[in-house]
């Protein structure tokens, strides 16, 4: 399992893949937009075609891997899980009891581990 940085709560990085990446789990979350190029995504959810557009959003400790077709542009977003949690609570904080009610809220929210969320490419911002 990969690690998030013990100094940081948030990292963004964007890279171009041209080689297919072994399944990988991160003890953070991860939001993944992918910008230009496409690839086969695996995860819970199975193998998923990705492509400009779309966005990935992984819980923490969630497998996944991808194999681009051709090349994939990707951002992706890791963050801390208690980082996430903390800014849960303060923007529901008029329906959320107090911060531990904050975890409960996001698994209700977000059932799924794995997602795949289509905007469309025109707000990937390429």
């Amino acid at each position: 399992m990969q690690m998030l940085s013990d100094y940081q709560v948030l990292l963004a990085r964007t890279q171009t893949l041209h080689r297919p990446i072994g399944p990988i789990a991160y003890d953070c979350m991860k939001v993944i937009i992918v910008r230009d190029g496409s690839a086969i995504l695996f995860s819970e959810f199975g193998q998923k075609p990705v492509r400009p557009g779309d966005v990935i959003v992984l819980g923490p400790n969630v497998l996944c891997g991808s194999e681009p077709e051709g090349h994939i542009t990707v951002t992706t977003i890791y963050a801390d899980t208690d980082y996430v949690i903390d800014q849960t609570f303060w923007q529901y904080a008029a329906i959320l009891h107090d911060r531990l009610d904050a975890p409960v809220f996001i698994k209700e929210t977000f059932t799924e581990p794995a997602q795949i969320i289509r905007l469309g490419e025109h707000h990937t911002g390429y």
